[in-house]
């Protein structure tokens, strides 16, 4: 009894840091998309604008409820979306648009983040160790090569594709995309993609939502729910199931070395390789 109301409890505080990482995304394009009516710069789309609407509206609902099945504080809450809100409005109205892009991607990175180490806390005194964010032993960098028993599933993955013919499987510019979004500034673009994402992206999918996961089910069903989820929020068709890929590897590897850190290390590396074979494309 006392485990089905843990694992309930800690069920509860995923789907508050899901609702409030939504809600984070609809509002900061709530901000935008005033910023820009305001200015001129974008004309008023009555329907776009009452979908968006209700988009923040049901993603605030949802958080609100959630928060009140956990022990954060609304306190936390309250300020964490106060300074989610001033620092949006700052961004559109003050800084460079050309840096509009990467001010975002931090605020929700880091608000992400943020909203992790509140839930952990109430978890464990030491929210980083609860995460796996404990030191990385060198001595078990051995289990890197289950990065490399990935490739040749993603790479049979892509035959499959290209031998069925399915269009919107196969590769699409969505890398490409968001080098040109970054003006081609390879610094930016190497601060996001090696630091900031695996970072960000391990401490949330194998440090968080794995270990939540893993409370209720196998360690083997939740490298597949971990790993499938990993693959969706990478968006593009073409990149969901080799991402999903990538997330099994990531995740071995993270129960393999006993530490987020050794997949954030690989993630990083292979984050690295991908922009390097990008740039000698473009």
């Amino acid at each position: 009894m006392v485990d089905k109301i843990n694992r309930k409890r800690y069920f509860s505080n995923l789907y508050f840091f899901a609702s409030i990482s939504i809600f984070t995304i609809f509002f900061i394009e709530y901000i935008e998309f005033l910023v820009d009516t305001l200015l001129g710069e974008k004309k008023l789309e009555i329907f776009n604008f009452f979908i968006l609407n209700i988009s923040v509206f049901l993603a605030y609902f949802s958080l609100v409820f959630f928060r009140k099945k956990t022990k954060v504080p609304t306190k936390k809450v309250r300020s964490y979306l106060f300074v989610i809100l001033a620092l949006a409005i700052i961004n559109f109205l003050f800084i460079s648009e050309n840096y509009n892009l990467i001010i975002q991607i931090l605020i929700i990175d880091l608000g992400c983040i943020y909203i992790i180490f509140q839930i952990c806390k109430t978890f464990d005194q030491n929210p980083s160790n609860w995460l796996g964010l404990i030191r990385f032993d060198i001595k078990k960098s051995k289990y890197f090569l289950y990065y490399f028993w990935a490739w040749p599933l993603i790479i049979f993955w892509a035959l499959i594709v290209e031998y069925l013919n399915i269009e919107v499987l196969k590769n699409s510019s969505y890398t490409q995309d968001i080098v040109e979004a970054l003006n081609n500034n390879y610094i930016i673009i190497f601060f996001l993609a090696c630091i900031v994402a695996p970072l960000s992206e391990e401490i949330i999918f194998r440090g968080f939502i794995f270990k939540i996961i893993r409370q209720k089910y196998s360690t083997s069903i939740a490298i597949i729910i971990n790993s499938f989820l990993f693959g969706i929020i990478h968006l593009s068709p073409s990149a969901i199931i080799p991402a999903s890929i990538l997330g099994a590897a990531l995740s071995i590897i993270r129960i393999k070395t006993n530490s987020v850190y050794g997949s954030i290390i690989i993630h990083s590396l292979h984050n690295l390789f991908a922009l390097l074979i990008t740039t000698q494309a473009l």
